[in-house]
């Protein structure tokens, strides 16, 4: 019972069903009391003589006898159209209460709109930190109520990474370019000797440009939905493969051990991109879980999907980092991850790629310590064709 008289149409129904009723009750009471009254009237105007007899008829139940009426007949001096304008009267009467009951009924059923309303205004002027009041809201209002705090909360959330991410951005980008252009120019006025190690500090600059305006332009692709997946049949785990030996060398600079495991699984993916899901999932592993020193890759599969899961053994994810960690330019709530390099766009574009293969991605803490990122690809065949 009180699950349906959450429901918002079942409760506006009651009220105006109630505000009828009123009406129908208001009605009647001011046609009784005007008949009553016309007809205290009518027995005051009588001669003695029938007043004592009308009495008597009344006590004796027979209010409505012949003689009674006969009575009334002769006496009463109320026209048709005195009648009838008693009805107006109660009808106006009624309805104009009528009225004011259905106003306030209204006002009472309809005030949490006046706040959506009030925190829409608010929010269309750039003022992300309004919310509604969810005070004696129940069902779908209430509902409703709560996504629109939720979309606000998630506004104001993104709209403060990106003014973060934005000077984080300038950051990164202004860095390597202001080392490269430093170090140009004392290679080109002969202050540095040109070696192995200085092309090599250049190369590494320059890879961390070349990796930041590439996620810069990827999230400008999908924003304008046109990031470009080609799906073919693949075997996952050969992907795996020949990819993470590249990554050996470069993880073990980070103090980490990459573990590879798994069976051959066969999905229908584009290479270049799934080389990019797990470029940026093993760089960020690098950057925020080197103290757990192991990486652990694992390709499996069940009757319906291959798993790809890459676990470390770090510190792991807040609660509030898990919520939003593939929103776009979100960095972590500590300083460290901060201090870091990147902008937050790592893991947004592995979500949309992932998406993008019909897949599914999904972090959390492992129970022995660390993050898991655990990605799912519908199974394929080998001639499986896109």
């Amino acid at each position: 019972m009180s699950k349906t008289l959450d429901k918002m149409w079942v409760r506006f129904g009651i009220y105006m069903s109630l505000v009828v009723l009123m009406i129908v009750i208001v009605f009647g009471l001011f046609v009784y009391i005007d008949q009553e009254n016309n007809f205290t009237e009518f027995m005051d105007s009588l001669p003695v003589q029938e007043h004592n007899e009308m009495l008597r008829l009344i006590d004796l139940g027979m209010k409505n006898s012949d003689r009674a009426l006969e009575i009334r007949k002769q006496y009463y001096t109320k026209e048709p159209s005195d009648l009838i304008e008693s009805i107006i009267s109660g009808v106006i009467a009624s309805l104009l209460l009528g009225l004011i009951a259905a106003l306030m009924s209204a006002k009472l059923f309809l005030m949490p709109l006046n706040s959506i309303i009030e925190t829409a205004e608010y929010i269309a002027k750039g003022d992300l930190s309004k919310r509604v009041d969810t005070t004696n809201v129940t069902g779908e209002l209430l509902h409703l109520i709560k996504q629109i705090n939720f979309m606000a909360e998630s506004l104001d959330q993104m709209d403060y990474e990106r003014k973060q991410s934005i000077a984080a951005t300038s950051h990164e980008l202004r860095t390597p370019l202001t080392i490269l252009q430093a170090r140009l120019h004392a290679l080109n006025d002969g202050v540095i000797t040109p070696s192995p190690t200085e092309f090599h500090d250049l190369l590494y600059h320059t890879e961390h440009l070349v990796r930041l305006v590439g996620d810069l332009y990827t999230l400008s692709t999908i924003e304008a939905k046109a990031l470009a997946v080609i799906l073919t049949p693949l075997n996952l785990n050969e992907l795996l493969l020949k990819f993470v030996p590249s990554y050996i060398q470069r993880a073990k600079n980070f103090g980490i051990n990459i573990q590879l495991s798994g069976e051959n699984a066969y999905i229908l993916g584009d290479e270049d991109r799934l080389r990019q899901v797990l470029t940026n999932i093993i760089e960020n592993t690098l950057y925020y879980a080197s103290e757990g020193g192991v990486l652990e890759i694992n390709v499996s599969k069940n009757k319906e999907y291959v798993v790809l899961e890459l676990s470390d053994r770090g510190a792991g994810f807040s609660d509030n980092e898990i919520k939003w960690i593939f929103n776009p330019f979100f960095r972590g709530d500590t300083n460290l991850a901060r201090n870091k390099p990147g902008v937050g766009l790592g893991l947004s574009i592995v979500q949309t790629i992932v998406t993008q293969h019909n897949g599914n991605i999904e972090v959390f803490n492992r129970s022995g310590g660390g993050a898991c990122f655990r990605l799912l690809f519908p199974l394929a065949t080998p001639t499986e064709h896109s």
